[in-house]
């Protein structure tokens, strides 16, 4: 069913469907968000703004929510959201930033990965805050703009850490962070737990890392904030399969050629311009030579090699302008970038 209302979305950009990314990190990313604020749910009403083909709406029901609102500004993602009834659960068109909502109407305001695509971030923040009861939590996330991957035509502005907390601290008086990574685990489990899925939770899991990393280098900022002192939420993780790490690495390794036979075109545009300067060098001695005495045939040939090299010169200029501006390039772009990592990081 899931994937049934994915299908009926089509052309409406940026909507998670998890059926159509099972078991990739992509799908993770997304669920942990809901699966953690889903603790802080149960027996609360709970608004879920930006609330897309509504899995997480559902998943904040099912954690025990006395009632879920799911939200969206696009009719047909919340048709598709509705098209399963589900007790304690509905959907509605509306924008966030005006919600149709009386105040404090909420005691869980849920708001993930949405801010970064709205343009008057400051109202829908304020928009939030007014359904949110005197004692009521909102939970909102965003990109980290110092680490994730840029280029996101969706996404008008993604905060850095330190601008959410100051953001949300302008309208209430306790805000914290929490920082969502993605990391690669390797993990023992019974037959039970090896064989779940769908969100099967591991019961009794101990978790310990080998890696750091600073707080504000997190790929996704959460945020929790209140007028009323905040919880303290456990960490959680939500392991995924390694079918896309492998994926990637084929693909590091497949565009190599590509990569090979850019850097090559490049040397030989390089060595062109190179060969070209010195020749019209030596077509600037050979004129003020003849300044002084003629010698025609020394000129003709010199200039006869500038013209031809020139030429040469202009059809490499040209190739390189259809190397740097062809998909092939843009889309190795992460693999250089992720080739320079990995060499500075072997000095």
């Amino acid at each position: 069913m899931e994937s049934d209302l994915s299908n009926r979305v089509g052309g409406v950009p940026e909507r998670f469907a998890p059926a159509s990314v099972r078991a990739e990190l992509t799908d993770a990313e997304h669920l942990v968000r809901y699966a953690w604020a889903a603790r802080l749910a149960p027996g609360k009403r709970v608004l879920d703004a930006g609330c897309g083909l509504g899995y997480g709406s559902r998943m904040l029901r099912r954690a025990g929510a006395a009632e879920v609102v799911g939200v969206d500004i696009a009719e047909s993602v919340v048709e598709a959201a509705g098209a399963v009834e589900e007790p304690g659960l509905r959907f509605t068109t509306g924008d966030v930033g005006a919600l149709d909502f009386e105040d404090g109407a909420f005691d869980l305001v849920v708001c993930l990965e949405v801010i970064e695509h709205v343009p008057e971030q400051r109202r829908v923040i304020s928009e939030l805050v007014r359904v949110l009861a005197p004692d009521g939590i909102l939970v909102i996330s965003s990109p980290n703009r110092a680490v994730y991957v840029p280029g996101n035509p969706h996404h008008l502005h993604e905060y850095l850490p330190d601008e959410l907390r100051a953001e949300l601290g302008e309208s209430l008086e306790y805000v914290g962070l929490w920082r969502q990574h993605n990391w690669i685990c390797s993990a023992i489990l019974d037959d039970e737990s090896f064989a779940g899925d769908d969100l099967a939770t591991v019961r009794d899991l101990w978790v310990e890392k080998v890696a750091a990393e600073e707080p504000g280098r997190e790929t996704y900022t959460v945020a929790l904030a209140s007028n009323a002192p905040l919880p303290e939420p456990a960490p959680g993780a939500l392991l995924t399969g390694t079918a896309e790490v492998r994926k990637w690495l084929d693909l590091y390794h497949e565009q190599q050629e590509i990569l090979q036979g850019q850097h090559e075109q490049l040397e030989k545009v390089a060595h062109e311009r190179a060969e070209l300067g010195e020749l019209r060098d030596r077509l600037a001695e050979a004129e003020e030579l003849l300044a002084r005495r003629p010698q025609v045939e020394v000129v003709a040939d010199s200039d006869e090699r500038v013209v031809a090299l020139a030429a040469r010169a202009e059809a490499a200029e040209r190739n390189l302008h259809n190397v740097v501006t062809s998909p092939s390039w843009r889309l190795t772009a992460p693999l250089r970038a992720f080739k320079q990592a990995l060499k500075r990081s072997s000095r």
